[in-house]
């Protein structure tokens, strides 16, 4: 009977041993040690994976699986290809929330799709955080919704001054019809010094811009900004600026900082871009690593979403409220730069520039 206590006595001390041990290294890593609670995490990703914008949504993928990889975190990732539409938006966050039960949500891509998936996602406190809708309007879209990118409120200033500082006074504007290029087009307009002489709209996927590049020649603009989330539409209108003859500086939102526009060859020579941060150093070697590639566009805000939600459920954050609670309160450095949220989600930023040199993206600033 005693030889049974001791034995029973040295399980005991070895049981608490090991719990010790366990949580000691929680603590002190960040890795998550799984439980087996029944219950699977779950993260949804909802974003373009077909369509014009497909290129943006595979980019933002690419960063959301890096950081799930690099995080620790043992949760599940649901992707839902919503083609940056607002219908599509709506089907995917209503999936992901009713029949996938996913804790939180990285997306949309575009803003117009971003806004039409907030209401949903408030009405369910379930927080939905995006690494690339620049619209000022998603401020105000709820306190469930987040972003890892700057407002175009922003960067518009950004690149109203920038244009202006370069000697530039007589300004065009072509931008997409949807939340993102009206957005960006109202805070161009509100902050540049000069004169804007004309402001020009077209569908987002639209190829034929010369109807509304015709009416920009006719103003003499000497330079013209163009507001995009469409490669193809971005290409068509770098083409057709040089096809119509138009003889003005040419100037891109952070849509056109992608590798696709380089399509365009000749046509884009020149053009100058305003881009948030591609990522650090670390992060670059990271992805290349990883893929084999540099960061595509929003990457690096893509990488920071989803560490941001990693990092509310490592404290413990398991329901929309708590998640949402975390985040109001977290700071961290990530691949993007300092993450803070302020009281309506959004974080602030700095822009690089970047101009097309014999068909690559060269930073100048």
């Amino acid at each position: 009977m005693a030889n049974e206590k001791v034995v029973w006595v040295w399980v005991g001390i070895i049981a608490v041993a090991l719990l010790v041990i366990t949580y000691g290294y929680v603590a002190l890593t960040g890795n998550v040690v799984s439980v087996n609670t029944g219950k699977v995490v779950k993260i949804g990703f909802m974003g373009p994976l077909s369509g014009d914008a497909a290129s943006y949504g595979e980019s933002i993928l690419k960063g959301v699986e890096l950081a799930k990889r690099d995080s620790g975190l043992d949760v599940e990732l649901v992707v839902e290809d919503s083609k940056c539409d607002g219908k599509e938006a709506v089907n995917a966050i209503t999936k992901l929330i009713s029949v996938d039960r996913v804790s939180a949500v990285v997306g949309e891509v575009c803003s117009g799709a971003t806004l039409a998936a907030a209401p949903i996602a408030e009405r369910n406190k379930v927080v939905m955080i995006s690494a690339s809708s620049t619209s000022p309007d998603i401020t105000n879209a709820g306190e469930y919704i987040f972003r890892t990118v700057p407002s175009d409120a922003l960067q518009g200033a950004f690149g109203a001054d920038l244009v202006y500082n370069r000697g530039y006074r007589r300004l065009a504007i072509l931008y997409s019809n949807e939340e993102y290029g009206v957005g960006f087009d109202k805070v161009l307009k509100d902050n540049f010094k000069g004169e804007v002489v004309a402001s020009e709209a077209f569908q987002r996927g639209e190829v034929d811009l010369r109807g509304q590049l015709t009416k920009i020649k006719a103003k003499n603009p000497d330079a013209i900004y163009i507001i995009s989330n469409s490669p193809d539409s971005a290409v068509a209108a770098l083409q057709q600026i040089k096809e119509l003859g138009i003889d003005a500086a040419v100037f891109g939102s952070e849509g056109l900082k992608s590798d696709d526009i380089l399509e365009a060859g000749d046509a884009a020579e020149g053009l100058i871009v305003t881009s948030v941060s591609s990522g650090s150093e670390q992060f670059a070697q990271r992805h290349k690593e990883v893929y084999g590639t540099e960061p595509g566009p929003f990457a690096a805000q893509a990488y920071d979403a989803f560490m941001a939600l990693a990092n509310a459920i490592k404290q413990g954050a398991t329901t929309g409220e708590e998640i949402k609670n975390a985040l109001a309160t977290m700071s961290f450095d990530g691949a993007s730069g300092r993450i803070v949220f302020d009281e309506n989600g959004d974080v602030s930023g700095n822009y690089d520039v970047y101009q097309v040199k014999n068909g690559k993206f060269v930073k100048i600033s």
